[in-house]
């Protein structure tokens, strides 16, 4: 059984990998819903424009009904239309969802294919006629309105995209002092292979004290030996964990 948190979907991919999402609240969608129902009212309104200089062209007893008829049919036309062609189009965002972080997906973690998106806006009417979409949401532990239980959908929190930058940038060395120390002999003996290993050493959290300490230990044996240092050198004298922390910032220096 999960012991995800209630505002939490958990999946499993096919690969056995589970996917946490954290579904968006009642207060993020309705957010979400005044964006896009400014965005909405901002296409009635060219919408309108254009279907009144048509209008005025209709003559008749029956161009008042035939008028009321274009303006009804356009309105529900921009507004399901709205909803329906940008979540096709974008995998289930809408430009007030995207400007909330939110997202729709399936209940399998999945992009909706055109059906669920069809079947979540068709339903979507009912949900704001009716009123009962918030009053669903607001009681359901994955904020889910009608037109999600529908179409096995559920509209969550888009995670941060990871930039090419970031995905590439190395990790941090974890220094506990900035200060090289004097200067060691025979460091020209080294390079960027003594280096390179040096950095992935300091660049790992999370090792536990005693494997970190034998690890420091094998490390500063074998470069002493390649520095070829005589037995009564200061740096034999140097905590392992210190040499090669100064060490490390006097490479970095020489092959910067």
């Amino acid at each position: 059984m999960s012991s995800a948190p209630p505002d939490t979907l958990s999946v499993r991919t096919a690969d056995n990998v589970a996917l946490g999402y954290t579904t968006a609240g009642v207060g993020s969608r309705i957010a979400a819903q005044l964006v896009d129902g400014l965005l909405i009212g901002c296409l009635l309104l060219v919408v309108y424009a254009a279907v009144a200089a048509i209008a005025s062209s209709l003559t008749g007893p029956q161009a008042p009904l035939l008028i009321a008829l274009i303006f009804v049919g356009a309105f529900f036309a921009v507004v399901f239309g709205y909803f329906l062609v940008f979540e096709l189009v974008t995998g289930g965002r809408t430009p007030g969802k995207n400007t909330m972080g939110l997202r729709v997906i399936s209940l399998d973690g999945s992009a909706p294919d055109a059906t669920a998106i069809l079947i979540r806006n068709v339903v979507r009417i009912i949900d704001l006629t009716l009123g009962i979409g918030v009053v669903v949401m607001f009681f359901h532990p994955l904020s889910r309105r009608l037109g999600d239980l529908a179409a096995g959908t559920v509209v969550v929190r888009d995670k941060p995209k990871l930039s090419l930058a970031a995905a590439a940038a190395a990790p941090p060395v974890l220094l506990r002092t900035p200060d090289p120390g004097p200067s060691i002999d025979g460091i020209e003996r080294l390079g960027s292979t003594e280096y390179n290993a040096l950095r992935i050493f300091l660049s790992r959290p999370g090792l536990a004290p005693e494997l970190r300490k034998r690890l420091a230990g094998d490390i500063t044996t074998r470069l002493l030996s390649r520095l070829d240092l005589p037995p009564a050198a200061p740096e034999r004298m140097w905590p392992p964990e210190l040499f090669i922390e100064r060490l490390y910032l006097q490479l970095d220096q020489r092959l910067r």
